[in-house]
C-alpha cells in the first residue's frame, strides 16, 4: 500500500499541472525530439512538390503529415524516440513506406525517390538502423533495449561511457566529453539540466527501467546548443502509449559475488560481507484516452546496509542508505498538431549514520542522519502551427536540498566538536549545523524556440531556428563548521575499553578554542547567476550533394553571488558553420566538416568567490583554563575521567569568560573585541578578494573533418577528426605593492578572474569513431574507437572543488612555468579507448528469446608525474607582498613521466525470456545474468604520487644528512635521490579502489507486459 500512495503524489502532481497548462498555454522546455526529413523525387531525379508524407509510430499519438515543397523537401519535427512508419503518396507515382529509427535529438534524413504508377502500388521498406548520426553532427544514440543485452549499468553515464569521444579520467572518474574540464558538460533528461552546481556532474536523476534512449554529441554541435565546452548528453525517458504496458525488476548484487583479491592485498584477514542487495524497479504506462492523453509511471526503491567501524577505537555501527526514486510523465494531444508534455521526478534518500568523511570518526557522537532530496518539474509543449511553421516551449525546474539535517545540534556543548591536531580525528559531535540553514542547489531553465522550413525550387530548402533560452543558477550554502560554530582541539587524547575517548589538556597553550562566526548573514541570499542565450540556426539542404548548417548564438551571463553583488557581466558570440558533401548524392560516402566556438556557464563557485553574505570568520584562542586530565588514561583506574561532553562545558565555560562572546546569540562582529595576544582574528566583515572587471565564461574553439559510410544497407562506420582549444581559464591574480585593510592591517589584494591567456593551455585532438554493423538476424555488432591527446598546463578541477582557480599567477615572482607549469599531456587524457560488443541470438521462439553478448574494453593509462614543493622564497626579495608563500609547486619530472596502467575487460552477459498471452495481452518473465570482468584483469587506475623533498622534510638517500636537500629553483636541478625521491609507495595503489572493478557477478530478474 506504501508504495501505491507514493506513487500516487506525483501522478497527481502531473496530471494536474499539465492539465493547467492546458489551460493557461504554452509553457517552456526542450525534450529532445527528433525530426524526419529529406526530400522526394521523381525518376529523373527531379524534387516532387506536393507528395503526401505521413509518421506514424506506437511512440506518437495519431499520425503527423505534411507535403513536399517546391523541391521536394519536407520535414517533420517533434517525434519522440521509437520506431516509425513512413509513407509517400502522390497521385500517379507509386506509393513507398519505409521504416525509420526516430532517436533524441538527432535530424534522421531520408530521401525517397517515386517510380511512376503500374497496376498495382510498390512497396518498399527498409529497416536501417540511425544511431550513429549521418548528419555534420559527431553524435551517437544508446538504447536502453540494447544496452540492457550487455553487461553494463543501464545509468546514463554508462551509457555514455560506449560512445566515442569521451573518457572516465576526470576526478572521481568523471566523464570527460572531446577533452573538455568534466564540468563543462551539458546534461540533460527530459530537456532539464541535472547538472550539479557545484562540481558539475549529472546527479542521478533517473530511473533505469524508464530511460529509453541516451544521445550523446561530441562535436559539431548546432547553435541550438549552449553552456557547455564538452558534450551534450540527452536523455529521454518513456512516455506512455496506448496500450497498457509495465514492468518489474528485481537486480541482485552482493559484496561475496566480487573477487576479493584486490582487497586482500591490502588487508588479508578481509572478508567480503555476505549479504544480497536488492534493487526493485517498477514501470506503468498507458492511455487515459487513446491517441489524446497518456500517462508513465515509475518506480524505484533500494535499501543498503554496510558495517562500519571507528578509527582507533573500533567501535562499529551500521551505515545505511534508503532511497527512493519516483517519476510520472503525463502526455496530452491537445490536436493532432499540438502537444503537451508534464514530466516529474523525484528522489528521497536519506543516509543513516553519515558522517564527515575528511576525518576520521573516533566515537559515535559524530554521527546524524543526512537527507539529500531533489526533484524535477518539467513542462513542455509543441506546436505546428502551419505546415511550414512550428513553435516549442518549455519550462523546468530542477531543487536539491543538500544534507537535510546533517550536522550538531545548535548547542554550544552538545554540538561542539573535539579534533587532535596530529592524527585528523574527530569526535563527540558532528561537523557542521544540523539545525541551521539549508543549503540548497536548484536550477530554473526557460525556453522558446520557432522553425520555419522553407523549400524553394533551384535554392534548396532552409530549415531556420530561432530561440531564447534563459538559464538560473542557483545555490544558497552557509557553512557552519559546526552546531555551536565552535571546534575544540588537543594534541592528546585516549580512549577506555568501551571506546569512549577522553582529552588530554594541560593548560600550558596546547589546546585551543576556536569559533567560525558567520558574517553578513542578515546579507546572505541565493546565488543568481542566469545565462541569457539567443540563436539562430539555417540547416541549408542546397541540393543532394551539398548541405550547410549556419548558425549563431549569443550568450550573456548576468550573476549575483551570495552577497547580493554583480560579479559576472560578459557576453559572447558563438559562431556555429557547418558543410556537408554527399559524393553521389544517395547518402552512401557523407563527407562534413564544422567549425564553431562553444562557451559554457560561468561556474557558481568561482562567480560566488568574493562574497561576503554567509562568509566565515575565525578566532583561536590557546586554552588556559583548569587541566583536563592531564596525567593521561591513568584516571581510568581511579574513575576521576572528565568525559568530552564535561572537558567541552569547561572549555566553552572558558572562552565565555575570557571573551563574553556567544556565537549562538552574539554579532559576530563582536569577535573583534578579544584581545590580540589572546590568539588570531579573522574577521570577514570585508574581503580581500575582488573581481576588478568580471568573470568571463571559459569558451573553446573547434574544427572537425570527417565522413560516414554506409555499409549497404546493414551498417554503418563514422569517423570525426576533432580538434578543440580553449580559452578564458578560472585563475587569481595577487600583484605586489597591491594591498587592501582588513580589520586595520593591510593584506594582498586577490583579483579573481581570467588572466594569463598567453600562458594557460589545453588542447585536445581526437579521432573519434563508431561502427555498426548486423551481420544477420541474429548476430549484430558495434565498436566505437578514440584515438586522441589532451594537452597543455592546466587540469582547472579537483575532485573535492569542482572548478578551481589556477594559482600560477598569484606572487608569479616565486614560480617558473618550467618547473611550476610545465605543459604535457594532462591528466584526463587517455591516447586509446575501444569498447567493442556483440550481440547473438541464440532462440528466437515464439514464446522463448535467449541471446548472450560480450563487451570487450580496452582503456589506456593516463599520465602522471613526480609533484612536491619547493620554498622559493628564499632565493626571491620580496617585490612588494605583505605575505610571501612559504611553498609553491615544483614538478620534479615531466607533467606526463609516468602513466597508469593500460586497462582491459571482458564482460559477459546473458538474456533469457519467455513469453505468453493471457486474453489477448503478451506478458514476458526474463533472467538477465552478468560477469562483469570475466578474467579478473587487474589494471590499476589510480596510484600513489607521493614525493619526499625539503619543503616537506623528506629523507632522501643520497644526501650526506640524510634529509632532502633544500635547492635554488631558478639556477639549479633538483638531483633524484639527494633533493628529493620518490615516495615508496610510489606509482603503487594504495587501495583496492585504485584496481578496476573485479570479477563481479550480478543478475536481475523481473516480467513484462
Amino acid at each position: 500500500m506504501r508504495a501505491r500512495l507514493v506513487l500516487a503524489r506525483p501522478t497527481a502532481i502531473a496530471i494536474s499541472l499539465a492539465l493547467c497548462l492546458g489551460v493557461a498555454g504554452a509553457a517552456w522546455g526542450q525534450i529532445p525530439n527528433g525530426e524526419l526529413t529529406g526530400r522526394v523525387t521523381s525518376p529523373d531525379g527531379q524534387g516532387l512538390p506536393g507528395v503526401l508524407v505521413s509518421a506514424s509510430s506506437p511512440s506518437l499519438q495519431g499520425t503527423r503529415t505534411t507535403q513536399t515543397g517546391a523541391n521536394g523537401d519536407y520535414k517533420i519535427p517533434f517525434l519522440p524516440p521509437g520506431d516509425y512508419r513512413a509513407v509517400y503518396q502522390l497521385e500517379g507515382f507509386a506509393t513507398e513506406e519505409r521504416e525509420v529509427r526516430i532517436s533524441a535529438a538527432q535530424t534522421v534524413g531520408e530521401n525517397v525517390s517515386l517510380s511512376i504508377a503500374a497496376v498495382e502500388e510498390q512497396l518498399f521498406v527498409t529497416g536501417e538502423s540511425r544511431q550513429i548520426s549521418e548528419t555534420s553532427t559527431a553524435q551517437a544514440t544508446y538504447t536502453v533495449e540494447e544496452v540492457g543485452k550487455l553487461a553494463i549499468a543501464r545509468t546514463p553515464v554508462s551509457l555514455v561511457s560506449l560512445a566515442a569521444g569521451t573518457a572516465q579520467t576526470g576526478p572521481n572518474n568523471a566523464t570527460v566529453i572531446s577533452g573538455a574540464m568534466s564540468f563543462e558538460n551539458l546534461w540533460l533528461v527530459n530537456g532539464v539540466a541535472i547538472n550539479e552546481n557545484v562540481r558539475g556532474g549529472p546527479l542521478n536523476l533517473f530511473i533505469e527501467d524508464a530511460v529509453q534512449e541516451a544521445t550523446v554529441t561530441t562535436g559539431g554541435v548546432s547553435a541550438e546548443y549552449g553552456r557547455f565546452t564538452g558534450g551534450v548528453v540527452n536523455v529521454i525517458t518513456k512516455s506512455g502509449a496506448n496500450q497498457i504496458t509495465g514492468s518489474f525488476r528485481t537486480s541482485f548484487a552482493n559484496q561475496d559475488w566480487e573477487s576479493s583479491g584486490r582487497e586482500r592485498v591490502f588487508n588479508p584477514d578481509f572478508e567480503p560481507e555476505d549479504e544480497i542487495t536488492e534493487t526493485f524497479e517498477a514501470t506503468l504506462g498507458g492511455a487515459f484516452w487513446r491517441d489524446h492523453i497518456w500517462f508513465f509511471l515509475a518506480g524505484r526503491d533500494v535499501e543498503t546496509s554496510t558495517i562500519e567501524q571507528t578509527a582507533i577505537t573500533g567501535l562499529p555501527f551500521p551505515q545505511t542508505n534508503e532511497q527512493q526514486r519516483y517519476e510520472a510523465k503525463l502526455t496530452v494531444g491537445i490536436t493532432s498538431s499540438h502537444s503537451l508534455v508534464g514530466s516529474y521526478l523525484e528522489i528521497d534518500q536519506v543516509t543513516g549514520n553519515s558522517f564527515f568523511t575528511a576525518l576520521r570518526p573516533l566515537d559515535l557522537g559524530v554521527l546524524s542522519d543526512r537527507g539529500d532530496p531533489q526533484e524535477i518539474k518539467a513542462f513542455n509543449y509543441t506546436g505546428v502551427l502551419t505546415p511550414n511553421f512550428f513553435v516549442e516551449a518549455q519550462y523546468s525546474e530542477r531543487d536539491f536540498d543538500i544534507g537535510v539535517n546533517s550536522g550538531g545540534p545548535r548547542d554550544l556543548v552538545r554540538g561542539s566538536v573535539w579534533q587532535t591536531t596530529f592524527d585528523n580525528t574527530f569526535w563527540h559531535a558532528p561537523f557542521f549545523c544540523g539545525q541551521c540553514e539549508q543549503e540548497v542547489r536548484n536550477n530554473e531553465n526557460k525556453l522558446v524556440k520557432a522553425n520555419y522550413f522553407l523549400s524553394t525550387a533551384g535554392a534548396g530548402s532552409h530549415d531556420l531556428a530561432f530561440g531564447y533560452d534563459t538559464f538560473k543558477d542557483v545555490r544558497f550554502s552557509i557553512n557552519h563548521q559546526s552546531g555551536s560554530d565552535f571546534r575544540l582541539a588537543t594534541d592528546a587524547r585516549f580512549q577506555d575499553d568501551a571506546g569512549n575517548v577522553y582529552p588530554v589538556v594541560t593548560g600550558t597553550g596546547t589546546s585551543w578554542v576556536s569559533v567560525w562566526p558567520v558574517f553578513g548573514l542578515e546579507r546572505a541570499r541565493p546565488t543568481d547567476f542566469d545565462t541569457n542565450s539567443f540563436y539562430v540556426n539555417d540547416r541549408w539542404q542546397l541540393n543532394d550533394k551539398w548541405s550547410f548548417n549556419l548558425g549563431v548564438r549569443y550568450d550573456e551571463n548576468d550573476g549575483r553571488d551570495a552577497g547580493g553583488n554583480l560579479s559576472t557581466d560578459d557576453s559572447k558570440v558563438s559562431p556555429r558553420l557547418a558543410v556537408s558533401y554527399d559524393t553521389k548524392g544517395d547518402g552512401n560516402f557523407v563527407i562534413n566538416a564544422t567549425t564553431g566556438r562553444y562557451v559554457a556557464a560561468v561556474a557558481n563557485t568561482r562567480a560566488d568567490a568574493t562574497a561576503t553574505g554567509g562568509a566565515l570568520g575565525r578566532a583561536l584562542l590557546f586554552y588556559r583554563g583548569a587541566p583536563i586530565n592531564p596525567n593521561g588514561a591513568a584516571c581510568l583506574a581511579t574513575g576521576t575521567c572528565i568525559d568530552s561532553r564535561t572537558a567541552a562545558q569547561m572549555f566553552i565555560d572558558w572562552w565565555l569568560a575570557e571573551t563574553g562572546f556567544n556565537p549562538i546569540t552574539d554579532p559576530p562582529e563582536n569577535i573583534s573585541s578579544i584581545p590580540a595576544e589572546f590568539g588570531l582574528i579573522f574577521p570577514s566583515t570585508e574581503t580581500n578578494r575582488i573581481i576588478p572587471d568580471t568573470i568571463k565564461s571559459p569558451s573553446t574553439d573547434e574544427i572537425t573533418l570527417g565522413f560516414t559510410k554506409r555499409l549497404r544497407t546493414k551498417g554503418l562506420v563514422r569517423a570525426d577528426l576533432i580538434w578543440r582549444d580553449w580559452t578564458d581559464f578560472y585563475s587569481d591574480v595577487v600583484r605586489p605593492n597591491n594591498t587592501i585593510p582588513i580589520a586595520g592591517r593591510p593584506q594582498d589584494l586577490v583579483e579573481v578572474g581570467n588572466f594569463g591567456n598567453d600562458v594557460l593551455s589545453r588542447e585536445y585532438l581526437g579521432l573519434q569513431t563508431q561502427l555498426r554493423y548486423r551481420v544477420n538476424n541474429r548476430l549484430t555488432t558495434a565498436a566505437t574507437y578514440t584515438l586522441s591527446e589532451l594537452e597543455g598546463n592546466i587540469n582547472g578541477e579537483t575532485a573535492g572543488s569542482g572548478p578551481i582557480s589556477e594559482s600560477f599567477f598569484d606572487r608569479p615572482e616565486y614560480k617558473e612555468t618550467r618547473w611550476n607549469l610545465p605543459d604535457g599531456r594532462l591528466g584526463a587524457d587517455q591516447k586509446h579507448k575501444l569498447r567493442a560488443w556483440a550481440i547473438y541470438d541464440i532462440l528466437q521462439g515464439q514464446r522463448q528469446n535467449l541471446n548472450v553478448s560480450l563487451l570487450q574494453s580496452f582503456f589506456s593509462g593516463t599520465p602522471y608525474g613526480a609533484v612536491g614543493a619547493v620554498a622559493s622564497r628564499n632565493f626571491v626579495t620580496n617585490p612588494g607582498y605583505v605575505t610571501t608563500p612559504a611553498t609553491v609547486t615544483y614538478f620534479f619530472t615531466d607533467r606526463d613521466a609516468f602513466t597508469t596502467d593500460d586497462v582491459t575487460r571482458t564482460d559477459f552477459a546473458l538474456t533469457y525470456s519467455f513469453s505468453w498471452r493471457i486474453l489477448g495481452k503478451a506478458f514476458e518473465v526474463f533472467l538477465t545474468p552478468q560477469v562483469l570482468n570475466v578474467f579478473d584483469e587487474d589494471g590499476v587506475g589510480a596510484v600513489n604520487t607521493g614525493v619526499s623533498h625539503a619543503a616537506n622534510n623528506g629523507t632522501c638517500p643520497s644526501s650526506p644528512t640524510g634529509r632532502c636537500l633544500a635547492f635554488n629553483p631558478f639556477v639549479e636541478t633538483p638531483v633524484e635521490g639527494t633533493h628529493w625521491r620518490k615516495g615508496d609507495e610510489f606509482g603503487e595503489p594504495v587501495g583496492a579502489g585504485d584496481f578496476q572493478t573485479p570479477r563481479t557477478f550480478r543478475f536481475s530478474v523481473g516480467f513484462r507486459f
